[in-house]
């Protein structure tokens, strides 16, 4: 996955936990109330955005650790093949 990607999970994340904490950063929330119906979907709808990037940034690690596992298999049969190859008749 390319660092735009990345950035974007990165964004998503950001953006989940901001409408997380922004009804209190705020000050939209008093404190010590009772939620009011926005901050309960501001809350509900940041946790649900956090944890799709949170899920989406171990997809992408594990795309790149099959990756990363691919690679070495060719280069593993590309040596086993060159050094068949030199043993000669």
């Amino acid at each position: 996955m390319s660092k735009v990607g990345i950035a974007g999970i990165a964004a998503i994340f950001g953006a989940g936990l901001w409408l997380i904490a922004a009804p209190f950063a705020l000050r939209f929330q008093r404190a010590g109330a009772g939620w009011t119906g926005t901050t309960r979907t501001d809350v509900i709808i940041g946790a649900v955005l956090a944890v799709a990037a949170f899920i989406g940034a171990f997809g992408v690690l594990a795309g790149r650790v099959r990756e990363l596992y691919s690679d070495a298999r060719s280069a593993a049969s590309l040596a086993s093949a060159a050094e068949k190859g030199n043993s000669g008749p």
